[in-house]
């Protein structure tokens, strides 16, 4: 008999999940942030960065959804966070006129730290945001992923998401990182029968 695997599966964030949220966070972003600048984080970002500071943030966002679109989820395996989401309705202005957009859902965060990875819990965020967008009649999914990381780009990239061609530049400290725009279009004949 092989011991059964816990449970592993996406919920929306609650507030108790919070401090978890927020210590992700700040490991995963210090690490991509890293790995983009090829160096230590100078000390003002990483303190921005601290897992309080990510945490007050995350439970605005949890306790008070800037717009009903608005979701943040939690990856569980058995009692244990493993990950967490955010996404939200992309910035109109970037993307062009809303008539020719029917919608594009951003994806503000999806972190599973490198201990937790490889065990499916991206890809069960990934798909519990697609439906959220399908849900919301989005016809579009973006995300916005640190040149430098590769593992982000990777998986993106196998979910079938493609450069969208736009890219952004951030500051920290001194440095600049680039961050370029990738999407994915939501099929709506994907429907084979499944009706919630």
């Amino acid at each position: 008999m092989t011991a059964a695997l816990p449970d592993s599966f996406v919920r929306p964030t609650i507030i108790s999940d919070i401090p978890f949220v927020g210590d992700i966070h700040s490991a995963t972003m210090k690490a991509t942030l890293e790995a983009a600048l090829g160096h230590d984080l100078p000390n003002e970002v990483a303190e921005q960065l601290s897992a309080e500071n990510l945490s007050k943030n995350w439970s605005l966002s949890v306790s008070a959804p800037p717009a009903p679109t608005y979701r943040t989820l939690t990856a569980v395996e058995g009692a244990a966070i493993v990950g967490f989401a955010a996404a939200a309705p992309a910035d109109q202005a970037l993307i062009g006129a809303p008539e020719n957009n029917p919608g594009t859902i951003e994806i503000l965060a999806l972190e599973v730290p490198a201990k937790h990875g490889r065990k499916g819990h991206g890809s069960r965020l990934l798909a519990a945001i697609a439906e959220f967008a399908e849900q919301d009649h989005a016809g579009e999914m973006q995300v916005w992923i640190m040149v430098g990381d590769e593992a982000k780009t990777r998986f993106f990239q196998g979910a079938g998401f493609a450069p969208r061609g736009i890219q952004r530049s951030l500051e920290l400290g001194t440095d600049l990182v680039t961050e370029q725009c990738w999407y994915t279009v939501l099929e709506p004949e994907d429907h084979t029968g499944h009706h919630h």
